[in-house]
C-alpha cells in the first residue's frame, strides 16, 4: 500500500549528499529546487490535457514525474503518478481526475519536506 511509506524517503536524499564534493553547492538543494519549480507547471499540464482529452500529454507527464519521485524518494506520489498514467493509456477519464487529485495532494504532503531536508545539506 503506497500510504504506508513515508511522504518523502529520507535515505533515497541522503545517498545524492554522499555523491557530492564538500566546496560544491548541495546536490540535494539543487535537485529539491528544480523539483519544487517544474512539478506544478507538470500538474497544470495534466489538469490541462485531463480536461482536453489529451490522453497522450496526460501519459507523458505523469510518466516523467515517476522518474523524478523515484529520484527525489517520493514514493508514494511515484505509485500515484504510475497509476495515473496507465488510466491515460486506458482512456478512464474520472478515475484520472481522482488520482490525478491524489497526485496533487502527495505533492502538497511531500513540498514541505522536501523544503526541509534540501535546508539539511
Amino acid at each position: 500500500m503506497p500510504d504506508k511509506e513515508p511522504v518523502v524517503d529520507l535515505p533515497t536524499l541522503q545517498r545524492f549528499r554522499a555523491l557530492q564534493l564538500a566546496d560544491e553547492p548541495s546536490l540535494v538543494a539543487e535537485l529539491v529546487s528544480e523539483f519544487l519549480r517544474r512539478a506544478p507547471q507538470r500538474l497544470e499540464r495534466m489538469r490541462k490535457a485531463l480536461a482536453a482529452g489529451d490522453r497522450g500529454v496526460l501519459a507523458l507527464e505523469a510518466h516523467t514525474l515517476v522518474g523524478s519521485c523515484g529520484m527525489l524518494g517520493l514514493f508514494r506520489m511515484r505509485v500515484r503518478c504510475r497509476e495515473l498514467e496507465a488510466l491515460a493509456y486506458e482512456g478512464a477519464p474520472a478515475e484520472a481526475a481522482a488520482t490525478l487529485e491524489e497526485v496533487s495532494r502527495c505533492f502538497e504532503e511531500a513540498s514541505p519536506v522536501l523544503t526541509e531536508a534540501a535546508q539539511h545539506t
